[in-house]
């Protein structure tokens, strides 16, 4: 059984539809479910609700799983440094608990979704390999690769397989708008407020863009990865664009122009976040298909 934690976010919603209907049985764990998504899976999925801050309540959700896709994350980049406790507190304590409870009740492969666009911080060779050295400079992406070190030391101890995906920034239908996380939908949330949107610094930072359809692609290539692989893979596009050119696209595809306001850069974002995706493209047997701006009208159709 695949236990999909995190299942009723953005990810999660399509990760549980393209698995629903497979030949493995799926059990989708999330703090609460809209009914509407619930139940028109019928008896396809089995839903539990729970939270990852109770240890003891999401321990009962492993019987019989023997794959976990872990989505679960309160933290942003757009947070800053401003929460580093309580980014502690939700993101590493919790996840390290969970991490113990998998390999107790026998999971055996555990799939975890890291930031591509953090973990590696300023200064490193563009594209990024995984090879790269990993220096965070937001709490988003300090959180995220302390519990990849826990992954990777419950592989080594307890022979753990794991996968560690390390993911661009996710866009598609249905991403609900956040603040401080997102890009895409963040603008997507202005046009169809009429509001201008907000641009850091010059708008020249780079940045790798995922269509949500590329990136379950990927998902589903790691569930059926062959042997006992313990790997850290990036995922991503494979190219970059500024916010002027993402502002330009979403122009483009709503036939709408947008007013702009200028800030002040943040000190917790790099320059530029690309990610070199050629070990997924030899280990996966996985490259993405979607153009960008093929993306972005199909984001903006929905």
């Amino acid at each position: 059984m695949i236990g999909i934690y995190g299942a009723n976010g953005f990810i999660g919603r399509h990760i549980v539809r393209r698995l629903a209907n497979g030949d493995r049985l799926i059990r989708a764990v999330s703090r609460k479910f809209d009914s509407d998504f619930k139940y028109s899976f019928g008896d396809s999925v089995g839903f539990v609700e729970a939270d990852l801050r109770q240890p003891l309540d999401m321990a009962s959700t492993l019987q019989d799983v023997d794959t976990v896709i872990q989505l679960v994350s309160t933290s942003s980049p757009g947070m800053k440094n401003d929460h580093a406790i309580a980014d502690i507190t939700d993101n590493v304590i919790p996840h390290v608990q969970f991490l113990q409870s998998c390999v107790r009740a026998g999971v055996r492969r555990y799939i975890f979704l890291s930031s591509g666009g953090t973990v590696y911080g300023p200064g490193v060779v563009v594209p990024t390999p995984e090879t790269s050295p990993t220096n965070p400079i937001n709490s988003h992406g300090l959180t995220k690769l302390t519990v990849e070190k826990y992954i990777q030391m419950h592989g080594y101890v307890d022979g753990l397989e794991y996968i560690i995906l390390r993911v661009a920034n996710p866009y598609g239908p249905n991403q609900v708008f956040r603040k401080g996380q997102g890009l895409i939908p963040a603008i997507l949330d202005h046009w169809r407020k009429g509001l201008p949107v907000r641009v850091f610094g010059d708008g020249m930072a780079l940045r790798d863009y995922i269509y949500i359809d590329d990136l379950v692609d990927a998902i589903e290539a790691v569930i059926k990865l062959p042997g006992k692989p313990q790997l850290t893979i990036n995922i991503g596009s494979g190219e970059v664009h500024s916010v002027i050119d993402v502002i330009r696209a979403v122009e483009l595809a709503t036939k709408h122009q947008f007013k702009q306001e200028r800030i002040e850069a943040r000190t917790t974002d790099v320059d530029v976040a690309s990610l070199d995706i050629t070990m997924a493209k030899e280990i996966l047997n996985w490259t993405p298909k979607t153009k960008f701006q093929d993306g972005i009208r199909l984001t903006v159709g929905d």
